[in-house]
């Protein structure tokens, strides 16, 4: 049912504790001793088909994991420099979650080096810069998404045909665009929590603001309305400092909190004005700010089909 669920901040803070117990740094890079495998525990692999060149895949596998695990994807912030690994920062985070829920990790990595700007990682690189003409979809942040999941169900042995994602920050707007673009296509449950600003579902505005000129169909956009996707948004995420400002953003509203309210609210009269199912939820996150370790067993919960309510 689409409405507001409030989590109580009392979970939130629990839940942040807990992930403070886990190591500064639990990947370890290592040979993978079965390139065709994924190890229990931590392992690596790469998307090797990209014209951007390879990305690295680091993954977590519970010994308790099956044929039958869901895949869960989650998508690293903003500071992308190869040095900074920032990806392993979010794997630490997620790792124990996975572990809890049975679910096989994977956390590509997107580096400021091969994938440069918000243009080419956030937004997918879906048009050029240039002219706004539509890049093959093999070409897209998005395509890496997909391919990482192909490669690692084919690993595994999966029965799983689609992929459970979550980002935080900049990840997140990721997350929110690609369930445009692909119009939920390979998604089972998505979730975006604390992004900046959006791409909104109606054609007001030019990409990246909105869809005109986005290369996005209708047909995409009613799929995108039909995904099981849940915007998280911490209830003390106002300050705006540093947050984009220009007037299609301006309008959206001024902190986080307030933009991710804006969004859903319009997405839901956009799929009336359509008449499209619109199955998206948002949930508020008590008491938290722009913080991806807190945020993270909320939207952990979610992917699961266990949140509360």
């Amino acid at each position: 049912m689409v409405g507001v669920s409030r989590l109580l901040a009392a979970g939130a803070l629990i839940g942040g504790l807990l992930l403070m117990s886990t190591p500064a740094s639990s990947f370890e890079r290592h040979s993978e001793a079965d390139p065709d495998t994924i190890p229990v525990g931590a392992g690596e692999f790469e998307v090797e088909n990209v014209p951007r060149g390879p990305v690295t895949v680091y993954t977590y596998r519970p010994a308790a994991a099956t044929s039958n695990s869901p895949i869960w994807v989650v998508m690293h912030g903003t500071r992308r420099q190869e040095y900074r690994h920032l990806s392993f920062d979010y794997y630490d985070t997620w790792r124990p979650l996975a572990e809890r829920y049975g679910a096989i990790l994977l956390v590509p990595e997107f580096t400021s080096e091969k994938w440069p700007g918000a243009w080419r990682y956030n937004q997918g690189n879906v048009l050029s810069q240039k002219n706004y003409a539509p890049k093959p979809w093999r070409q897209t942040a998005f395509f890496v998404v997909e391919e990482a999941f192909r490669i690692a169900a084919a690993k595994l042995g999966s029965s799983q045909r689609k992929f459970s994602i979550f980002g935080h920050g900049a990840g997140s707007q990721f997350v929110q665009r690609y369930v445009l673009h692909s119009g939920c296509r390979m998604i089972h449950r998505a979730v975006s929590a604390n992004p900046g600003w959006y791409m909104l579902p109606d054609h007001e505005y030019r990409y990246p603001y909105g869809l005109r000129d986005a290369s996005v169909s209708e047909s995409k956009v009613r799929g995108a309305f039909a995904c099981n996707y849940t915007l998280l948004l911490g209830t003390a995420d106002i300050n705006f400092g540093g947050l984009r400002d220009e007037p299609e953003v301006a309008a959206q509203g001024k902190t986080r909190f307030d933009r991710g309210h804006y969004f859903f609210d319009r997405s839901r009269a956009v799929a009336a004005r359509m008449g499209a199912p619109f199955a998206w939820n948002v949930i508020e996150v008590r008491g938290v700010g722009h913080d991806s370790e807190r945020m993270s067993p909320p939207a952990a919960a979610v992917l699961a089909g266990q949140h509360g309510s």
